[in-house]
């Protein structure tokens, strides 16, 4: 590394230092707000009676438009002005549900423990921007979903049960209950027990079109920056098969593809989920449901650019009904913080929608991928509640990480330092023998056995973090005690650090640090076998991880800064004791004596 490059990264540090100490909060102010102006909109929509029965955005309380889909809308249906909506509640110490008449269903679930604004006590709001109801019953026909909310008696109520009924046909009757739990261990507490059942108390067969059942709209998260963790999907009793809002907006680099209303898939659906970054509703039916229809739904535009959240909805065959029989349609629904501890407990795997890891491609990768992000998700909520603060664990985690692989690594840097001492015989080798390449490889070979040094060790500790990286990538974006989780200048872990926005573009602290680290190690580590074209790419990584790693969350910056941080030290050791050695090295060789046997004698003087 020469003193130029070396002289950019002292300045690009130094300017790291003076925004630090500029209390410029925009980007901070700016996801306040925008969370402030939706639990605004959310207690609109709770006021206005549901007004359509198709999905539709949430628009600004002076006015109330048609629904819309993305790309393609159904036509609206009125609903009867007459008949306001009922609301009734059930909560617990962690859930607060808002059920309505019209169509006996969930109009929004409050999180009592996870404020929807950083130092506010407003809860989160699952399903505050949609105007479907959760767990509402759709009909599916002709490519639209047009919600069923046609209004319900309450039937029953209680501290923890709630019975909706309503009479569809002369005879037939759609009851739908509702339980939820006072427990506080495991998922319970954010566990709703559903049954839908359908009663034919007349005289003649009822026959019933598919029952589909709405899952709740998932809301874009300012943390999820290129959307990633914002699905729509189920899990068929092998892999978890999910849609992001950017499946349904058409384009495409190689060839374009028009805008999708819908995505439909056929399959067994053990359970189905729409999630964000740090909440999900999982829908768990007792017996598999035969169909998905996943959709993205209009939102208000945030800072003036479009957003969209994920909605969707499964489907159940209800066989015809002779005189006095019945079909029970059962599912028990998680609604609630994406947490692990709490989604282990349930017994479908419905903990994948963690996404520590995946299934295809290369399945083993990312089921050890998800393996390694169990392990740190477990010792990070530990570390946490031993030390307190969120960034000291991760720093202490990435320490413990670091001494776990020091052998392995330190075996690499010492073969390196091997390998750099031959670099005079192997460059005597290649010009001996730069026209037989045969006899270049086996006296190379024969070189390093001599020798006992592996060329490829060095890429060992490499391959090995990647996917500890992955790992610690995936655990840190989907864990949502990590939510508002602080460290010393970092309001949000879960976000980048930015602290200050310079026409438009955000200064983050933490991956200037990092990219200064990787400058510093680059610099500390020999790299003998790179030829001069090699070597100049090398110098472009740092910039590249830079670029990369920008908009990543804080405490995965912080992970890798720290683990840079670590490399540097044993760097620092490796090379300290390589001068030890030759200082040893120089020390037993003989003392040369100049030879005075052939000189000529001093001639005496008379």
């Amino acid at each position: 590394m020469d003193k130029k490059n070396t002289t950019i990264g002292l300045l690009l540090l130094i300017t790291a230092f003076g925004m630090m100490f500029w209390q410029n909060r925009q980007t901070t102010a700016y996801q306040q707000e925008q969370a402030r102006t939706r639990e605004a909109q959310r207690q609109e929509m709770v006021q206005q009676a549901l007004a359509s029965q198709a999905e539709r955005p949430l628009v600004a309380p002076s006015t109330v438009e048609q629904p819309a889909f993305v790309a393609s809308a159904p036509a609206a249906q009125a609903v009867d002005p007459s008949a306001p909506a009922i609301t009734s509640v059930l909560e617990n110490d962690f859930v607060r549900i808002e059920f309505t008449s019209w169509g006996g269903a969930i109009s929004n679930v409050a999180f009592k423990q996870y404020p929807a604004v950083q130092g506010e006590d407003a809860p989160y709001v699952f399903n505050a921007l949609s105007a479907t109801p959760a767990l509402a019953l759709d009909t599916w026909a002709d490519g639209k979903i047009s919600p069923q909310t046609q209004p319900y008696s309450v039937e029953e109520i209680s501290d923890t049960t709630i019975v909706f009924v309503r009479q569809i046909s002369p005879g037939v009757t759609m009851r739908r209950s509702y339980q939820i739990s006072l427990e506080s261990e495991g998922a319970a507490p954010y566990t709703i027990k559903h049954t839908t059942s359908v009663i034919n108390d007349g005289t003649g067969i009822f026959a019933a079109a598919d029952l589909y059942m709405d899952l709740g709209l998932a809301a874009p998260d300012a943390s999820d920056h290129y959307g990633y963790s914002l699905n729509a999907g189920y899990y068929n009793g092998d892999a978890f098969i999910y849609e992001r809002a950017s499946s349904f907006e058409g384009g495409g680099m190689f060839s374009r593809s028009d805008p999708k209303p819908y995505i439909e898939k056929t399959d067994q659906i053990v359970w189905a989920t729409t999630k964000n970054p740090f909440f999900a509703s999982i829908l768990t039916p007792v017996k598999p449901a035969k169909s998905i229809v996943m959709r993205a739904v209009l939102l208000p535009p945030i800072d003036g650019k479009p957003s969209k959240g994920l909605a969707a909805s499964i489907g159940f065959e209800i066989p015809p009904l002779a005189p006095g029989q019945r079909d029970d349609v059962t599912v028990s629904c998680y609604i609630g913080p994406k947490e692990y501890k709490r989604l282990a407990k349930l017994d479908e795997h419905q903990d994948k929608v963690m996404q520590f890891g995946w299934s295809k491609p290369l399945g083993f990768i990312g089921n050890f991928v998800g393996f390694v992000g169990k392990l740190f998700y477990t010792g990070l909520i530990a570390l946490q509640g031993l030390l307190v603060n969120w960034g000291v664990a991760i720093i202490v985690m990435t320490i413990i990480i670091r001494l776990i692989f020091w052998p392995l690594t330190a075996k690499a840097a010492e073969n390196s330092r091997k390998m750099a001492r031959l670099q005079i015989p192997l460059k005597e080798i290649k010009e001996k023998y730069k026209d037989n390449q045969k006899k270049l490889n086996e006296e190379t070979m024969a070189l390093f056995k001599k020798y006992k040094v592996n060329p490829l060790a060095g890429c060992v500790p490499i391959l090995i973090q990647v996917p500890i990286f992955i790992a610690f990538y995936y655990m840190l974006r989907g864990a949502s005690e990590l939510r508002f989780g602080h460290f010393l200048w970092i309001s949000d872990l879960s976000l980048p650090d930015t602290v200050a926005v310079i026409s438009g573009f955000p200064i983050n602290i933490l991956p200037l640090f990092m990219g200064a680290t990787m400058l510093y190690q680059m610099h500390l580590t020999p790299n003998p076998s790179m030829d001069a074209t090699q070597a100049k790419i090398m110098k472009f990584m740092p910039l590249i991880f830079l670029f990369f790693c920008y908009n990543f969350s804080s405490g995965l910056v912080l992970y890798w800064t720290v683990s840079n941080g670590m490399s540097i030290l044993q760097q620092l050791h490796t090379n300290h004791k390589r001068t030890q050695e030759e200082t040893l090295e120089a020390a037993k060789q003989p003392l040369k004596v100049p030879d005075y046997g052939n000189a000529k004698k001093p001639r005496k003087r008379k």
